[in-house]
């Protein structure tokens, strides 16, 4: 199995703003992002896969993914590539 997570959520983008010549634009910004991590993995031959939800990436995180996963698997036992 292949192992990877990655962050997806939102960021605030600032658009144009229209200022006289040497003048610096001031906008509003929004700094809190709101987002979530995807823990996953994949075996390709067989096509198996398992993904989950996570709202941070840490240690205790992957841990409680190694959990779910291993209570997925069952008795099968899993060799897999970290990135």
């Amino acid at each position: 199995m292949c192992q990877d997570e990655t962050r997806l959520g939102l960021k605030t983008i600032a658009g144009r703003l229209i200022t006289a010549r040497g003048v610096k634009p001031v906008g509003l910004s929004q700094w809190q992002r709101q987002n979530f991590y995807l823990y996953g993995v994949v075996e390709p031959l067989s096509g198996y896969s398992f993904f989950y939800e996570f709202p941070y990436l840490n240690g205790d995180c992957f841990q409680r993914f190694l959990e779910l996963l291993s209570a997925d698997l069952g008795d099968d036992i899993a060799v897999i590539q970290f990135d």
